[in-house]
């Protein structure tokens, strides 16, 4: 049965956030070295603001680990699980425990990390702190994961219902913030930080436009998977979508203007933060460039049939070859006709390929 549930929970919850996982390993390995990484860990221990500041990103992460198992527990293809309350609960608890070390390991490896730190410098209070903060976010998550078992419907209090009339190009956002917010705030926050802290380092030293640009790398990858969670929206809620009357490039402008309402914070935190030696317009082409790019990303992403491993290998291979060419110093302009022509091209071809 653990056999089962590693398949449905742990597998398909690292596939789905592999790009996400991938971005974050990138930004925090590549950019900072392991003495950096001690360095900030060290004060963290030291300062009791940090280490809540880490307990509570913790805290985000177990919440969108215990909202993806509850989401797949009520999946019509997983309805089967819903007798596993059946078994004692003894065993039932400790198979819910090895899924959530399973999809708590890199929060707990990187706590057992600040652990060993801890030790040798001595800071008990704050090892007592982080190993009761694991312990208690572990069981708190077996708690929240078996109680929605035992309750797959539970009762709770609804607002009056407003019927709003929505384009298409709403139609996934109101979804994403509804039902899979923590996925939506984790990926804006997460890119929106990202090209923060980039315009940032340039009054620190001196750096050109290619810092802006593996930072919009970064925080492109950073949405590798919403094409694939477009792509399970559509083929679970709009399953008369490809049969509607619409061109290929009607259904591409929608795609555009759905991506690009997703994409708008990204410029006004460019825009906010344009550091003084750059100017706007660049700024805004930059904002363009990772537009095409998402839109291309969308268009390689939304076939069911993809490999989550060979995409996983593909974003690496990705993110080499990109920053290989941004050390190049290949312009923003080719960045940003080959996002859009490889956006529009491809769906081209994968439309006749239908």
């Amino acid at each position: 049965m653990l056999t089962v549930l590693n398949r449905v929970f742990v597998s398909a919850f690292y596939a789905r956030n592999a790009g996400t996982f991938l971005v974050i390993i990138l930004l925090a390995f590549g950019f900072l070295s392991a003495v950096e990484h001690k360095a900030l860990i060290t004060a963290a221990l030291g300062s009791p603001l940090l280490l809540a500041l880490i307990f509570g990103l913790w805290g985000l992460y177990l919440l969108k680990t215990v909202s993806f198992i509850q989401q797949e527990l009520t999946a019509p293809e997983h309805l089967f699980l819903q007798t596993f309350w059946l078994i004692p609960t003894p065993a039932r608890l400790a198979m819910w425990f090895g899924v959530q070390l399973a999809l708590l390991f890199p929060i707990i490896a990187y706590g057992g990390w600040m652990i060993q730190i801890a030790s040798v410098y001595k800071r008990w209070g704050s090892l007592t702190a982080i190993a009761l903060v694991l312990a208690g976010l572990t069981a708190t998550g077996v708690a929240l994961v078996d109680y929605r078992l035992k309750h797959p419907n539970p009762e709770s209090f609804r607002l009056p219902h407003l019927a709003i009339s929505l384009r298409y190009e709403l139609f996934f956002p109101t979804y994403w913030l509804r039902h899979e917010p923590l996925s939506l705030v984790l990926t804006k926050v997460f890119s929106c930080l990202l090209l923060v802290g980039v315009c940032r380092l340039y009054p620190t030293d001196d750096y050109d436009q290619r810092l802006l640009l593996i930072g919009l790398l970064l925080a492109v990858l950073g949405h590798s998977q919403v094409g694939s969670q477009v792509s399970a929206f559509e083929h679970k809620y709009l399953l008369l979508l490809p049969n509607l009357p619409f061109s290929r490039l009607q259904r591409f402008g929608r795609y555009t203007l759905m991506y690009g309402l997703i994409w708008l914070p990204e410029l006004f935190i460019l825009l906010r933060n344009c550091p003084t030696d750059i100017r706007l317009d660049y700024v805004v082409w930059l904002w363009l460039t990772g537009w095409g790019w998402i839109l291309l990303l969308h268009a390689l992403a939304y076939p069911q049939t993809i490999n989550p491993e060979r995409w996983l290998s593909g974003i690496l291979a990705g993110f080499i070859g990109g920053l290989l060419l941004i050390m190049f110093s290949l312009p923003v302009g080719i960045w940003l006709a080959l996002g859009w022509l490889g956006a529009l091209g491809y769906w081209h071809w994968s439309f006749e390929q239908r």
